[in-house]
């Protein structure tokens, strides 16, 4: 189990899922699966339900609820409506909560909410899904695609102007000419997409994290702590906290993140992402523009540059 006791009593249950995954046995992995496959719905059903779906005995599944701290399976399926009723809000339903109550020095208020909403997703996340996130982006065997939705997309679109400029082999998925469903038209074994999907998740983000998985592409996922329904299909999935002052979930850990997964795909890429960085200045010059007042570079002084320059040009007629 990874973290201290009390970030991991804090953690929602998928999250504590994937915490004590190594510990689990085949019996209990069955039920997990079933959980992850049905967007965790599958736990608010009976015991004897969840047991028979999943194949195995009823004390397995409450052996499962045990390791994840829970003290009866009543307790387990609290947590899990909760955390149904989280993943559904809306701005609107957000706003309706604090509407009306006292706003006092809202400056220092978001600084201590996005300050602990980082933390908390920083010290919540895996290293195990964390490194394994940051070995796909760099691999250059694989070409890397990234998509996003209503807001995330411009997370999305950061690393990708990011990975563009250290790696071969990146593309972005959005609309455009081409529906997001035709852009996978490439994509296959070879690829590895990278989705971010916040709450309320959108369903053509679903289905285009499917698509690719039956193409045989790996998914990574970026998604809340109640976790988009494409955790089914992913590889990898980091969440992040979306605490905010406002009743709009906040982008501000998910933009940390990218930050931080940029950070060390530099240093792993090495020469050549620095290589493909300098080709592209070389690229850029002439395009760049330059303030036509300002002092043109000073020509050389150099007697030797002078002869050589003299030797090159034209000969005089005698």
């Amino acid at each position: 189990m990874s973290g201290n006791a009390a970030t991991f009593s804090e953690a929602t249950v998928a999250d504590r899922i994937r915490q004590i995954t190594a510990d689990m046995t085949p019996a209990e992995q069955k039920v997990s699966r079933i959980l992850f496959a049905s967007a965790m719905v599958a736990g608010l059903e009976t015991v004897a339900s969840l047991a028979e779906r999943a194949g195995v005995s009823g004390p397995t599944v409450i052996r499962l609820t045990s390791k994840l701290g829970f003290d009866s399976y009543i307790d387990f399926q609290r947590v899990l409506r909760h955390e149904m009723e989280e993943r559904s809000n809306s701005p609107l339903s957000l706003y309706s909560r604090t509407r009306g109550a006292p706003t006092g020095n809202l400056l220092a208020k978001s600084r201590d909410v996005f300050a602990s909403a980082m933390r908390q997703s920083f010290d919540r996340m895996s290293p195990g899904e964390y490194n394994g996130v940051i070995d796909t982006l760099c691999d250059l065997k694989l070409r890397i695609y990234l998509a996003g939705g209503r807001f995330t997309q411009l997370v999305a679109q950061m690393i990708y102007l990011h990975l563009f400029q250290m790696r071969p082999g990146v593309r972005m998925i959005q609309a455009g000419l081409q529906t997001r469903d035709d852009q996978l038209l490439e994509l296959g074994p070879k690829s590895a997409l990278m989705m971010f999907d916040f709450r309320r998740y959108q369903s053509d983000s679903v289905s285009l994290a499917r698509a690719a998985h039956d193409r045989g592409a790996k998914i990574l996922l970026v998604t809340d702590p109640w976790e988009s329904p494409i955790a089914e299909y992913a590889d990898h999935v980091l969440t992040v906290d979306v605490t905010s002052p406002s009743p709009y979930d906040s982008m501000v850990p998910a933009f940390a993140l990218a930050e931080a997964l940029i950070a060390e795909v530099m240093p792993r890429l090495g020469p050549d992402a620095v290589k493909r960085i300098e080709d592209l200045e070389v690229l850029r010059t002439g395009f760049e523009w330059r303030d036509v007042a300002a002092p043109a570079p000073a020509k050389s002084t150099n007697k030797k540059s002078r002869a050589v320059k003299g030797k090159s040009g034209p000969k005089k007629r005698k």
